[in-house]
């Protein structure tokens, strides 16, 4: 059977889901082309400060492009820029003493080499965000693609697993790794899971180091690299087979959009609304969770007597349990009641927020059974 081509233009896509992408990219650009002058340089900077910071976000290779072509407005405007800079010093300079023409030239040079300085930093930092961005795509290709053949295979085993399910009912089963994470698992065994949530950019695998190294991947990627971008991971002090009463996630909070950057748009009501939805797999199991809370909190001094979201791992007691929720409803951001009961599973998700000093923001849910 022939395979369906993907194209769009000169561009060609290997799967649905990119083509897909790309032709939403496609109408943002189309929006913006429609609505504004992109060859303004002041519109160009403008658009451009906006797709730096992910406030206009682009998903395919075309919106990296429509990106590139508004760089390249905005580093004309620029070279313009010092260009009639340095005509309007040279001409100053033939006015003045020969002293105020070598200030002059120094300053001149200062300025093209902090200009230099700036492409190089903004343009490395682009660079860097863009090979993350692509190691993470690569991940959840592997993903999508073992999902595929998991589902097929699944349906053609659910019949003998029927069949056997009476011999061993009462024998316990080992733990078995699901197909779609084996693969991954095995390039690195301190994956433990996969976060997603529908509708935003986190679709992350989740990693857990050692409590010696309970931070290692802060500033690491999958493959244990250095990288500032970091990659989800849960508490070191977490189990999650058999399972803790709350499995804790924490991530980065970055501007570029990867990592937890998304859940700030949860201090928006109208957007929790319409994303309540995690879903959080580890690799024995899939779990379906509805997010109960987002709050605001800050990390204490260990002096302190004070209630620490971070350090709830396991309810000892209902009233242990009920306790952390009289806290969280202290903390949350909506005076909403909290939807949830002992013996519920947890899921926190953990990152910085800015609002103050050692500020952070989280998300509680609960599995839904």
């Amino acid at each position: 059977m022939e395979e369906k081509e993907y194209r769009i233009g000169d561009y060609e896509f290997e799967t649905l889901r990119e083509y897909r992408l790309a032709q939403e990219d496609l109408k943002k650009i189309k929006y913006i082309t429609d609505e504004l002058d992109i060859y303004d340089p002041e519109v160009a900077i403008q658009l451009y400060s906006m797709m730096r910071d992910k406030r206009i976000r682009f998903k395919s290779e075309i919106g990296k492009s429509f990106f590139w072509c508004i760089s390249d407005i905005v580093a004309e405007h620029s070279e313009n820029m010092l260009a009639e800079k340095q005509a309007k010093e040279e001409q100053e300079a033939e006015r003045r003493l020969p002293f105020h023409i070598i200030l002059s030239y120094i300053a001149g040079v200062v300025c093209i080499v902090i200009a230099i300085a700036c492409c190089v930093y903004f343009g490395v930092s682009e660079y860097k965000d863009h090979l993350a961005a692509k190691k993470l795509q690569e991940l959840q290709d592997k993903i999508e693609q073992n999902s595929l053949v998991w589902n097929d295979t699944e349906k053609e085993t659910e019949t003998e697993n029927d069949e056997e399910a009476t011999e061993t009912e009462e024998t316990e089963k080992p733990l078995m790794i699901l197909e779609e994470y084996a693969a991954l698992h095995e390039q690195n065994p301190e994956m433990i899971g996969w976060i997603t949530i529908p509708d935003t950019d986190i679709d992350y695998p989740v990693m857990q180091s050692s409590v010696e190294e309970s931070d290692f991947y802060l500033r690491h990627d999958f493959n244990k690299q250095d990288d500032k971008n970091g990659i989800p991971f849960i508490d070191a002090r977490n189990q999650y087979m058999p399972r803790d009463t709350n499995i804790i996630i924490y991530g980065h909070n970055l501007k570029s959009g990867l990592m937890f950057g998304p859940l700030k748009n949860y201090l928006d009501e109208e957007y929790l609304e319409e994303h309540r939805t995690v879903q959080f797999d580890t690799i024995y199991e899939k779990g379906t969770y509805e997010i109960i809370a987002v709050c605001l909190a800050k990390v204490e001094y260990q002096d302190e007597e004070v209630f620490r979201y971070y350090n709830f791992i396991n309810a000892a007691s209902e009233s242990s349990f009920q306790e952390y929720l009289y806290n969280i409803e202290q903390l949350s951001v909506y005076d909403t009641p909290i939807d949830a009961v002992y013996g519920d599973e947890l899921l926190t998700l953990s990152t910085c927020n800015d609002y103050t000093e050692d500020g952070r923001m989280f998300l509680v849910a609960k599995r839904i059974r």
